[in-house]
């Protein structure tokens, strides 16, 4: 396998996990629950519709 190989699959992984982040930000966000992030190296705990917007960048 070539190192650009190993590239595209790494970019490839990385979109499929912040997709399943997204997803399940979306659920809690329905049902009104919490998220724990991470803001300046320490544990936070958000509500999931902030999560789900910080995850979106916006």
């Amino acid at each position: 396998m070539t190192t650009k190989e190993t590239h595209d699959m790494t970019l490839i992984g990385l979109e499929c996990l912040k997709e399943a982040v997204r997803e399940e930000l979306q659920k809690k966000a329905l049902l009104g629950q919490y998220a724990i992030i991470n803001r300046d190296g320490k544990a936070c705990r958000v509500p999931a519709k902030e999560a789900l917007k910080i995850a979106e960048g916006k």
